[in-house]
């Protein structure tokens, strides 16, 4: 049987991740309703931020529990004037009333599955439920046969105040956030964006997110600035709240001007080390509109240059929070690809880690070397649907496939606490 081989090689991309604090978008509340938290104005400055930062990845908190907000982002403030790139993932169910929202640039990234942590390790349920979905990098060769990198976000909105009970509940959230990455996921490539509300690097929730006792799944503050962030002029370069310097607008804006660090972007080690295929681009993170100089001010008191001044304008006007925003390379991978002969389709698929198996497609049959006892397949579609699962046999195992649609797929292979993603393509 003939083999025809077709190579590709490795090239990069960035993708700026960004993540913001809405401030009760579309949520109503005694203190903050729509005569002062006017969410068709929300709208227009979350639009002007947007077409600044042109972020491909945007994690959101405080938007309204319901998939009229999402939808009315993306429709209002993301794909407008011509653009059309963003997708939204669907809202997880959640007992709170502001939740966490992730978009992303579909023509990049596309979704994988998604997931929530709901309770602590104690068994008590989470002050918030904390988003975690998977993602692949869309190779601009994907369809040929180039491989791809999967990775993993958190969206956490974890309890605020400053009282022992409230970094208790932080804690937690923390403990439990971690507990499933190791878990549940890859060690390669993970992330966490959200408004932690921290007020310093003791915290236990900080501690517990960059503890060496998770191995490489612990998390890395791209910028190392440990400390007591709050009310502390040596870090008034990464400050990200209040923009404003009283409480406004009948109490829903927190004043206190710029002097707390709530709001993060954190990443594995293998992100921040460059040991992998996502790599921290250095010196990029930073707080959207904080030029350093407005120490315990309004964000638009005197000169602010760090970004054009509608763009300044619209940060203050948005929330009381500034998004955090930083960029990451990605490493396209090279890969070689098997193609048919006149009797055979064959499709060889190069692993993203160690393998639990090795899958291919042989004509209707997807076939799979397991090599361990216990393990499971899924095959998820491109929108995040898992389409078939099964349990695997150590060694040889073979599927048919006809009731599965021609197309592209992410074979997750799982056993316990060890997880292997791959790309497999059935034709017909």
């Amino acid at each position: 049987m003939g083999i025809g081989t077709a190579g590709y090689s490795q090239s990069f991309d960035t993708l700026t991740f960004m993540s913001y604090n809405l401030l009760f978008y579309g949520e109503t509340t005694s203190f903050c309703d729509n005569s002062n938290n006017n969410i068709g104005s929300k709208d227009a400055y979350l639009k002007k931020i947007v077409k600044h930062a042109d972020p491909d990845f945007l994690v959101v908190n405080e938007m309204g529990a319901s998939s009229v907000y999402l939808n009315r982002i993306l429709n209002k403030a993301l794909n407008v004037d011509g653009v059309s790139k963003y997708n939204g993932c669907a809202i997880q169910s959640n007992s709170s009333s502001i939740i966490n929202g992730m978009f992303f640039n579909k023509d990049k990234i596309g979704l994988v599955s998604r997931d929530k942590v709901e309770e602590a390790l104690n068994g008590s349920n989470l002050v918030r439920v904390i988003d975690v979905n998977t993602f692949y990098i869309k190779d601009p060769e994907l369809e040929k046969g180039a491989d791809t990198t999967i990775f993993h976000v958190a969206a956490a909105h974890l309890k605020a105040g400053n009282s022992s009970s409230d970094a208790a509940a932080r804690g937690l959230a923390a403990e439990a956030l971690m507990d499933y990455y190791v878990s549940n996921a890859s060690s390669d490539n993970l992330f966490l964006c959200g408004d932690l509300n921290v007020y310093d690097s003791d915290e236990a929730a900080y501690q517990e997110l960059l503890s060496s006792a998770h191995g490489d799944y612990r998390l890395y503050d791209p910028i190392d600035e440990a400390g007591g962030w709050n009310n502390n002029s040596s870090f008034s370069g990464i400050h990200s709240q209040s923009t404003r310097l009283s409480s406004t607008n009948g109490g829903c804006f927190s004043g206190g001007g710029m002097d707390d660090r709530f709001d993060f972007i954190l990443a594995s080690g293998a992100v921040i080390q460059d040991t992998g295929t996502i790599t921290y681009v250095p010196t990029s993170y930073r707080a959207l509109g904080q030029d350093g100089n407005h120490f315990n001010q309004s964000l638009t008191q005197g000169a602010n240059n760090s970004a054009p001044s509608a763009v300044i304008a619209a940060l203050y006007e948005m929330s009381d929070h500034l998004p955090i925003v930083a960029d990451f390379k990605i490493r396209l991978h090279e890969t070689t690809v098997d193609t048919t002969d006149s009797t055979d389709t064959i499709s060889v698929v190069a692993p993203l880690q160690v393998p639990l198996a090795t899958i291919w497609t042989q004509q209707n049959e997807l076939r799979v070397e397991s090599y361990a006892s216990g393990a499971v397949i899924e095959l998820i579609d491109l929108m995040g649907n898992t389409v078939f699962t099964h349990n695997l046999s150590q060694g040889y195992n073979v599927f048919r496939t006809d009731g599965i649609p021609a197309g592209i797929y992410i074979a997750h292979t799982k056993r316990q606490d060890e997880h292997h993603f791959d790309r497999v393509l059935i034709l017909r």
